[in-house]
């Protein structure tokens, strides 16, 4: 019931502001010719983001693709635009006591309206520059365990892997992973988007099949699999070469083990001490413990568990600014590295992303983490 309340108010949120939207951009046209142009494209965009959630699988996966950017787009755009119209109503509510405007400004409301459009539009192609230029985020680890050789290890997350990325973007990805040179590559979730159609038309196994890892691939589930067909998403994984951990762990090396945890969107994933109760009866504590645990929710658990290292991912730090200061207000840790106790954390904001190819104020990343092994350590 709380998951229908919420959708229902997103929607009528999402309603209301194109509403609005739509409202000051036709009264700001005096032409019918524009406002035709303007009404057609508006609508367009509004409804492409409903219509590709919808029809993602019944409509060809190209058209599907093209209808998905331009609603996800359009989406960030209202995070903008509206705030901003808003404000300038305010303005011209303000000038109609007080008479403040130039006559120039209070007499092309067009001019303004779009102006603001104009400037929407370039905040929007910067941070598209900014997510098609990814960034490698290397965070050292200390720990005082013994771990006689450490691996180069390439941690990604939120991959989103569908009709918004696909197989080009998907083969940038895989090309900055291998340009590490990884022993083992750790993916935090959210590998697939929601839908497995994708995975198969545009033949991305074989593009994940290119990872170059001699010590694995290994994988957990994020809450968007389970969007989806989440048996169809595991098998297409595990054809694509990729371990799968469910409430499970592996040895990946003599000195560490990885545990993977199902994603907290499954309610019938076990507690993080059950999981561990297998890893003591294959590896003492002594050995060193990664935990793969798609959302960053209860980092308490890991530390009563005696867990070295976390990585999650989940919340894109917002992706965009200002939501990134929704996930500051929602999560201990939303983004980077923390240590509680001996247990250390790290946080990605991924390196794929939803909806818009859009990062502002965020970056897209993997993270290569540096464990340091005693008095090795720096100061």
């Amino acid at each position: 019931m709380r998951f229908i309340f919420i959708l229902a108010l997103m929607l009528l949120s999402y309603v209301g502001a194109n509403v609005y939207l739509f409202a000051r951009g036709f009264q700001s046209l005096p032409w019918t010719g524009a406002r035709a142009v303007f009404a057609v494209l508006f609508v367009f965009a509004a409804v492409s983001l409903i219509a590709g959630f919808l029809l993602e699988d019944s409509l060809p996966a190209t058209l599907v693709s093209v209808v998905q950017h331009v609603g996800g787009t359009w989406l960030m755009l209202l995070i903008y635009l509206v705030p901003c119209v808003l404000i300038i109503d305010l303005i011209r509510l303000g000038d109609k006591l007080l008479h403040f405007l130039p006559d120039a400004v209070r007499s092309n409301p067009a001019t303004v309206f779009f102006g603001i459009f104009a400037a929407t539009i370039a905040v929007v192609v910067a941070g598209a520059v900014k997510f098609n230029n990814p960034s490698v985020t290397r965070v050292e680890i200390p720990t005082n365990k013994q771990i006689a050789k450490v691996p180069s290890i390439v941690v990604a997350s939120d991959l989103h892997l569908g009709y918004t990325i696909g197989a080009g973007k998907l083969r940038d990805f895989v090309r900055l992973i291998n340009s590490r040179n990884p022993d083992v590559v750790l993916l935090c979730g959210d590998v697939v988007d929601r839908s497995a159609r994708p995975l198969e038309s545009e033949e991305m196994l074989s593009l994940l099949r290119e990872i170059k890892a001699p010590g694995g691939v290994y994988a957990v589930f994020g809450n968007h699999e389970y969007y989806g067909d989440r048996d169809r998403n595991a098998k297409l994984l595990e054809k694509a070469g990729i371990v799968l951990l469910r409430d499970s762990a592996v040895q990946l090396t003599g000195d560490i083990q990885l545990v993977g945890r199902e994603d907290r969107s499954n309610r019938e994933r076990k507690a993080l001490s059950e999981i561990m109760q297998g890893v003591d009866r294959g590896v003492d504590r002594d050995k060193f413990v990664i935990l793969l645990d798609h959302q960053p929710h209860d980092l308490d658990e890991a530390r009563r568990e005696g867990v070295d290292l976390q990585f999650s991912g989940h919340t894109h730090y917002g992706q965009i600014w200002p939501l990134s200061l929704i996930t500051e207000a929602i999560y201990e840790k939303p983004y980077g590295y923390l240590k509680k106790g001996e247990t250390q954390y790290f946080v990605t904001s991924g390196l794929g992303l939803w909806g818009a190819w859009l990062r502002i104020g965020t970056c897209s990343e993997i993270v290569v983490p540096e464990i340091v092994v005693n008095n090795s350590i720096k100061q």
